[in-house]
């Protein structure tokens, strides 16, 4: 299940629990990026393109719970939150993403996903929604079509973060999203210096891990 918000930093990427991978949503969010002057049309093109060769890789979503909320309350929350990042996000960027997601990226997604639209009222009765699910049929999409054999394949390979990452892996160049060999190299050891991210898991005494030697 994929729950989406109508909230400019909601990009269905992968979450705190590393089991939820982009599928597809970001793509408007980056064309609204791109009208609005944000982000280069070679960005875009690079984004275009990373998800047209990896999107395939995956299975949509059996449902799709879509939560509902006018922009300017959306601005007035972000306002809210004091952060100083989310203080001056425009109200013609939230219109332009509430657009995109309502006038493309849901249309799509209903062709192979079940879809639910909640405004904030309606969504927090837990008990509307639990029934709304149950009348659904879920029959759409390649989901039918899946066996404990080809589950078992796209469990191992979302579960695989190398692997997935390595599906967006392109040699190109853009100033934006790439960084030199020095930066890299920096950021590397910065990160093996971390706790525990020496060796593999399991490997790494200076977070307690016991009997390495017999591994």
């Amino acid at each position: 299940m994929l729950i989406l918000s109508d909230h400019p930093l909601d990009m269905h990427w992968v979450k705190e629990n590393n089991s939820l991978v982009d599928l597809g949503g970001g793509l408007y969010i980056f064309s609204v990026y791109l009208s609005v002057g944000s982000l280069c049309v070679f960005c875009v093109n690079h984004y275009n393109e990373i998800k047209t060769i990896s999107i395939c890789e995956f299975l949509p979503p059996h449902l799709v719970l879509y939560i509902d909320q006018p922009a300017e309350e959306v601005q007035k929350k972000l306002k809210q939150s004091g952060k100083p990042h989310l203080q001056n996000i425009s109200l013609q960027y939230l219109k332009s993403v509430e657009d995109s997601y309502k006038k493309s990226f849901l249309p799509s997604i209903r062709e192979t996903s079940e879809l639910l639209v909640y405004d904030m009222t309606q969504v927090q009765d837990a008990e509307r929604i639990v029934e709304d699910i149950d009348y659904l049929k879920f029959d759409k999409g390649p989901w039918p079509e899946q066996d404990d054999i080809s589950y078992h394949h796209m469990r191992k390979l979302v579960q695989d973060k190398e692997r997935v990452g390595s599906l967006t892996h392109i040699p190109v160049f853009l100033p934006e999203i790439t960084i030199g060999a020095h930066d890299y190299d920096q950021k590397y050891y910065a990160y093996r210096a971390l706790p525990g991210k020496n060796y593999a898991r399991g490997y790494n005494a200076d977070v307690g891990d016991k009997y390495i030697w017999l591994k």
